[in-house]
């Protein structure tokens, strides 16, 4: 198949903007974040915005990276490890990411589960609810094409939005110290691992990879693109950040008692119930439907944006052309199908589990080790191998030193965050 011609990138505005980026940070938001944000807010205040913000940042390099590679070699990051890494890789990445497709499946439709549970008042189970919102994911990614796909996204990042950050307005009580807690860094005493967490957590992982997909899918092509992508990427993690934030200042209204803890099981019905006694029904009805709307983009997105990962592997595996590896990357692909079929089917086990936490909490820990491996094999594609492209910019020196931290940092978390785990299974 030859590859049709490239579409000439639109002018940089923010209605522009909003397109395959805006989608990315939808997948990237999910019941990790929506509770790690609450915990912290209850915790710790305001004084952990910062490292919302700083995460949302470290995603946004990452993201970048990938786009660049794409846009200077016409490769996503898959078909780049195949050609240029030991080809280990390849077969390691794919056990890996059955396991992570495993993890975040059932996070996923469990977190879908406890938010339409909550804003049911309980009239429909976590459990039912669950399975129900697999098979309609399933749905929406069969018959609907990545335009409608697209569309039902942003409808649900509108919804997400709007919701949060409308209770985040109504009921900020100190405007100022929230100020401060994004621009003055502080670490409290003995939260230096939470802030790790914290860090890590915002943003997303293996989905970042998705970035490469949407951007074939819109025709993103060639280096007239750059400043677009950028702008694209830069959009997704500020409202990333924003969302964070937002949830972070109203546990921070609702709970923050120094001193004393809320415990992650707690921290969506308690929201909720705190936003009633505030605001009336509005509260609990905006808070109950900004986390559905969250988790469920998440899910529309990873249900959609996996299985081209299970394609791409598929097409390197067998050894395919470049172009026969976009034909299998096609959403009408037999590979691509079979792994949304996979991912359907592959949380329904886990979805009567008495601890939907636990799963969300062992998600966290398997997609923060994917990383530093993100960002070490950013710094060699985006610094050593030859580029077709040479109007897109390989790595600055700035960009590298960004990746070291990523990867240093990211380790740290990815080992506190499994010790953390197997503390609390064997606990």
């Amino acid at each position: 198949m030859s590859s049709p011609a490239p579409k000439t990138a639109p002018s940089v505005s923010f209605l522009k903007l909003a397109g395959p980026g805006l989608v990315v940070a939808a997948t990237g938001i999910g019941s990790g974040d929506v509770v790690s944000a609450t915990v912290g807010g209850a915790r710790y205040g305001v004084v952990l915005l910062w490292a919302i913000a700083l995460g949302a940042f470290f995603k946004f390099v990452l993201s970048e990276g990938i786009a660049r590679w794409q846009l200077a070699t016409g490769t996503t990051v898959i078909e780049g490890w195949a050609e240029h890494l030991h080809t280990s890789v390849k077969a390691l990445f794919g056990g890996y990411l059955v396991l992570w497709t495993i993890f975040v499946s059932s996070a996923l439709t469990n977190a879908c589960g406890l938010g339409m549970a909550n804003l049911t008042g309980g009239g429909v189970s976590r459990t039912t609810a669950a399975i129900a919102h697999s098979f309609i994911g399933f749905a929406v990614v069969w018959l609907g094409g990545y335009g409608k796909f697209e569309k039902l996204m942003k409808l649900l990042v509108g919804v997400m939005g709007f919701s949060i950050l409308v209770c985040a307005a109504l009921t900020m009580d100190n405007p100022g110290a929230a100020v401060q807690g994004v621009a003055v860094p502080t670490i409290p005493a003995g939260s230096g691992t939470y802030v790790l967490s914290l860090i890590g957590g915002i943003g997303g992982s293996v989905t970042m990879l998705s970035y490469n997909y949407w951007m074939r899918e819109e025709g993103m092509r060639g280096s007239s693109w750059l400043s677009y992508v950028r702008g694209d990427v830069a959009v997704a993690y500020v409202f990333t950040a924003i969302f964070g934030m937002s949830i972070m200042l109203i546990a921070n209204t609702a709970f923050f008692v120094p001193g004393v803890e809320l415990r992650d099981a707690e921290a969506v019905p308690r929201m909720a119930a705190f936003l009633g006694s505030v605001l009336g029904p509005f509260g609990v009805w905006a808070y109950g439907l900004g986390f559905w709307a969250a988790v469920f983009a998440s899910l529309l997105g990873v249900w959609q944006s996996v299985p081209y990962l299970y394609a791409d592997i598929y097409g390197v595996l067998k050894g395919l052309s470049v172009d026969a590896r976009k034909d299998i990357t096609q959403v009408t692909s037999t590979p691509y199908r079979l792994g949304l079929v996979f991912i359907t089917l592959a949380p329904l086990p886990l979805a009567f589990t008495s601890a939907p936490i636990l799963v969300i909490v062992t998600y966290t820990v398997i997609g923060s080790l994917f990383v530093p491996f993100l960002a070490g094999t950013l710094l060699y594609l985006n610094n050593r191998v030859p580029w077709p492209e040479r109007d897109v910019p390989k790595n600055a020196m700035v960009t590298n030193l960004l990746l070291i931290v990523i990867l240093v940092l990211f380790m740290a978390v990815g080992g506190r965050e499994a010790m953390e785990a197997l503390r609390r299974v064997m606990g």
